[in-house]
């Protein structure tokens, strides 16, 4: 059936590469360690090198072998009884996919076409008369994932894993030194005997990534162990491992993450670097004792999705106007307020960034420090050996700093020395957890910060929150009489509320949206916060002098048909009714 006769010891997709220039012999010799090691067939690791494009390999095989080829523009469609009978470890050992029957016949994607015995094992397991097509690797990939679930590929790396004789309880034996810096979850895993542990695990975070997740959540009970997400913040539940592979993950991420495997009977903190499709993602680990093992979370950050303009993350061009004034400032306090995962420290860096400069000293002091930028001197919280934010504020204020910003004010100490600092000629960012913004004075002033000082220093108060975005497959209705006047709605507009397909996995919602609440301390505040006057007061004079509050900002995202209305009184329902 070829057209040129092939003599080299190469196997044939690599042969035909080479005849058609999409691979030279100096890529090949480059590649030849990761074709050689790992798990996966030849087309899969030829993919992931990203050297040769799986959409190139497939047309090189139709061509080679005559055959149609499926999946260039459209996913896969799988059918579904077939794809259940040939089973999940066929169809991912021989990288194929069966697409539809007609009568005895059976049309089944290859990546490889020439494997002759994967398409007799499909016939054995089917009793059809198989019909290939050629299709990208990367295609039947997702049609394994979406046709049989990521489910049963955990089912079949535990599966693996207890088909060998090797006790599950042990760590996984690798040195710190042994450990890379940054951890390429596209990479082929060699096989060893720990190597269903490194895969369930990097298949665990390379899904977790993939879905848009936030945080990883591993967790240990007497009899099982629960692997959730959380998406969008709501927590997802995906398919558990077994009890006796728990320890050996665990001890895997605390190796990653440069911790003491050890040592579980504290609270341990630490770090993970990934790559994922060619793009660096940091992992912020966390581990606390519980009474059935370690609970292990891990917060995902991606450097790379920190704006450089506060309108990317849903701020208005009034209130990011404001917001990056207040902090040009040359001194002054600047407060970010919000429950914890609202987004303070990405606001925070964002502005940071703005700001710096070659002729800025900028430090912060961070607990833990989540994105490292260059351009910023950034230190690390360690209460163990006495490095605290007041001793670290206290440091900073002998190193010259022009931009402090404190990843949190916790205590009266901290809060006085940043008082200290903004009004002895710098500028200090940080992040309080109160409702709303200018509940932040009410807050300092109970840690016994004094309201004249608090007056004179601070120059802006900024609340956040987020909610979730309305997916495309949202529903019009009408509001009823009762609800808009309750909310000083217009009743007369289409709003929408959430609906459910397949993109938003039947939740109605896919992202998060902003809320933002911005104010400017002006003079008016000002004398208000240094007389003392009570919160409602700030608040009515605030709204008097134009700023939008959380629960405008809400209902403003309602009325534009961001979000539902049951999802922003989620979070601002209690300050509407102030």
């Amino acid at each position: 059936m070829p057209v040129k006769k092939l003599t080299t010891k190469q196997p044939l997709i690599i042969q035909l590469l080479l005849e058609k220039e999409l691979l030279e012999d100096s890529q090949l010799n480059e590649l030849q360690p990761v074709l050689a090691e790992g798990e996966g067939t030849i087309e899969e690791k030829l993919a992931m090198s990203k050297v040769v494009q799986d959409v190139d390999i497939a047309e090189i095989y139709a061509d080679y072998m005559n055959l149609p080829i499926r999946g260039l523009d459209d996913p896969l469609h799988v059918d579904p009884d077939m794809a259940k009978q040939i089973g999940q470890k066929a169809c991912c050992d021989y990288m194929l996919i069966p697409l539809e029957t007609e009568g005895a016949s059976l049309e089944v994607a290859f990546a490889n076409p020439t494997d002759l015995g994967a398409l007799e094992q499909i016939q054995m397991l089917t009793g059809h008369i198989v019909t290939p097509v050629v299709a990208p690797v990367g295609r039947i990939s997702d049609a394994i994932d979406e046709g049989l679930g990521s489910r049963d590929m955990v089912k079949e790396i535990i599966q693996e894993s207890l088909n060998r004789d090797r006790s599950s309880s042990s760590g996984t034996g690798e040195d710190d030194d042994d450990i890379e810096q940054i951890v390429d979850l596209d990479r082929p895993i060699p096989r060893s005997q720990d190597s269903q542990v490194v895969r369930l695990v990097n298949h665990i975070l390379s899904s977790s990534i993939a879905n848009g997740a936030s945080d990883i959540h591993m967790e240990a009970f007497e009899e099982t162990a629960k692997i959730r997400i959380r998406i969008d913040g709501k927590l997802h539940e995906l398919s558990p491992p077994p009890k006796a592979m728990y320890i050996p993950m665990i001890s895997r991420l605390k190796v990653l993450a440069k911790m003491d495997i050890a040592e579980r009977r504290i609270p341990q903190d630490g770090a993970i670097a990934l790559i994922h499709d060619d793009k660096r993602v940091d992992l912020r680990v966390s581990t606390v004792p519980t009474v059935y093992g370690e609970k292990m979370v891990m917060r995902i950050l991606a450097k790379g999705e920190i704006p450089t303009d506060l309108t990317q993350l849903g701020f208005s061009r009034t209130q990011a106007d404001a917001f990056v004034d207040a902090a040009e400032s040359p001194h002054g306090l600047l407060l970010v307020t919000g429950p914890t995962g609202s987004g303070k420290s990405t606001t925070l860096y964002s502005v940071l960034n703005l700001l710096k400069k070659p002729d800025v000293n900028i430090m912060t002091v961070e607990d833990p420090v989540e994105y490292k930028f260059e351009g910023l001197n950034q230190v690390h919280v360690r209460s163990n050996v006495g490095l605290t934010f007041a001793s670290a504020l206290r440091a900073f204020l002998r190193q010259d700093p022009d931009i402090i910003m404190v990843g949190e004010v916790r205590d009266q100490e901290t809060a006085q020395i940043c008082l200290r600092a903004a009004l002895t000629g710098h500028m200090v960012l940080s992040t309080l957890h109160t409702n709303d913004a200018l509940a932040a004075v009410n807050r300092l002033t109970d840690m016994g910060v004094e309201p004249f000082l608090l007056g004179s220093a601070l120059r802006l108060v900024e609340a956040q929150r987020l909610v979730r975005r309305l997916c495309d497959c949202k529903e019009g209705y009408q509001l009823d009489q009762q609800t808009a006047d309750r909310w000083n709605l217009n009743i007369e507009q289409d709003y929408y509320r959430p609906n459910g397909c397949e993109t938003c996995r039947g939740t109605g919602y896919k992202g998060r949206v902003g809320l933002f609440e911005v104010v400017a301390i002006t003079p008016t505040i000002r004398d208000m916060v240094i007389r003392g006057c009570p919160l409602p007061e700030l608040r009515a004079e605030a709204r008097n002098q134009g700023y939008t509050l959380l629960a405008d900002a809400g209902l403003a995202k309602v009325q534009e048909g961001h979000t539902s209305l049951e999802e922003a009184l989620t979070v601002c329902a209690a300050e509407s009714e102030k």
